[in-house]
């Protein structure tokens, strides 16, 4: 009985991307990652990039403040993210790394726009 109870409790813990590597699907280290791979994860997350930018550019001036603006920018944009996501795990890659790619774009292209902004708010 005990045994039994640790083998569900150990299932219950492992998280589900160490069951899908125990089970014959390996993730892929990034380091194995082709140059085509590397190129259409730049591809898409310049897609995002550029959607940030028209969204917030094009409604600064609905928001007194640029942080409002980018934030609206963000949310609009939040699908290209999560397409950028979802594309890396198709890959074959981790979810780990796949959602810290994914937040290292989104930091990114924020500290990107919020300069952009202000000095489009300042009328310069």
């Amino acid at each position: 009985m005990n045994k039994i109870f640790f083998v569900i409790i150990v299932i219950l813990i492992t998280p589900p991307h160490a069951l899908a590597e125990s089970l014959g699907e390996p993730l892929r280290s990034p380091a194995d990652m082709t140059v085509a791979e590397r190129m259409e994860m730049l591809k898409t997350a310049s897609k995002y990039d550029n959607c940030i930018y028209s969204q917030a550019i094009s409604r600064a001036d609905d928001f007194s403040d640029i942080r409002h603006a980018a934030d609206f920018a963000m949310g609009v944009c939040r699908d290209k993210l999560g397409d950028l996501e979802n594309s890396i795990k198709t890959m074959g890659f981790g979810p780990d790394f796949a959602l810290a790619f994914a937040n290292h774009i989104r930091n990114r292209a924020a500290r990107k726009i919020l300069p952009e902004l202000a000095i489009r708010k300042s009328g310069g």
